[in-house]
């Protein structure tokens, strides 16, 4: 098989797979005009330092991407906010339920603009950016707890070695736990330090550890006495105790296999019930 050429790919085959794609739109839009939609402005930072506002519409079928407006050359007011909203052709605003947002106070002035003109749309706050909020509040009684973590997490990343030392103790388990938000990849990383305590404690007793140089570091010396203190472990799962009910929500509405909303409150409550 012949390869399509350079041209052809960037002309002829981009054309059609956006007439495709303009195919695909059509058939939702009937489905906008019979259930309505929600529209979802979500501002973001690329890896190379653009700020991009993606702009998608849900409805019952799925979420669909519209476009994006790069806004790295200025500042994005409430004002400019509410202008790319009145930007959305693709849209009739009769077919718009809810415009869906962060919480951030640029957003609420477009809320406000938003009730003024189109009185039947209702703007509303992004669970999950909400939930990212009161996780962070709730964490920070716990700050010293975190940080010791991450003094603990980032001293092992950063030496190959004892990387693969400490995988032994812990039979391959990685402790860093990546996830979409900060908040979330601190609990987890947390989480997994809890669950491998006795292992981490076992290490650094170990005539591994005390033959190697981490154990003449300063820093090593401080992982160390971090990883021994019983304090440390006992703040630890209070931190889990409180966080936990917050990220098992955040885990609730932040994921995309059923609809939350039916959910929505009896998880908060039961949330709130956990933490007491």
């Amino acid at each position: 098989m012949d390869p399509p050429t350079y041209h052809e790919v960037r002309v002829s085959q981009l054309k059609k797979e956006v007439k495709k794609v303009d195919e695909l739109i059509k058939k939702h839009k009937v489905q906008w005009q019979k259930y309505g939609c929600s529209i979802m402005m979500d501002k973001w930072t690329a890896c190379n330092g653009k700020m991009i506002i993606n702009i998608l519409v849900n409805f019952p079928i799925r979420s669909i991407f519209l476009g994006f407006v790069e806004t790295s050359n200025e500042s994005i007011t409430g004002t400019k906010m509410y202008s790319l909203f009145e930007k959305i052709e693709a849209i009739r605003s009769k077919n718009i339920i809810q415009v869906i947002t962060n919480n951030a106070s640029k957003n609420v002035k477009v809320g406000e603009l938003m009730r003024v003109v189109y009185p039947h749309i209702y703007w509303t706050l992004c669970d999950a950016h909400c939930i990212n909020f009161d996780f962070a509040r709730h964490i920070n009684p716990y700050a010293l707890v975190f940080k010791k973590a991450t003094k603990v997490v980032s001293y092992i990343s950063q030496r190959p070695l004892l990387l693969n030392l400490i995988r032994k103790f812990t039979n391959e388990k990685n402790l860093v736990k990546p996830t979409k938000t900060r908040f979330t990849t601190a609990f987890l990383t947390l989480e997994a330090m809890y669950k491998q305590r006795n292992n981490l404690r076992t290490l650094i007793i170990s005539n591994e550890w005390s033959l190697s140089k981490f154990a003449k570091e300063v820093l090593g010396k401080e992982v160390s006495a971090i990883l021994y203190s019983e304090y440390f472990w006992n703040d630890v799962v209070k931190a889990l105790k409180v966080c936990g009910p917050f990220f098992s929500f955040l885990h609730l509405v932040d994921r995309e296999e059923r609809l939350p909303m039916g959910y929505m409150l009896e998880a908060i409550d039961k949330a709130k019930e956990t933490i007491q």
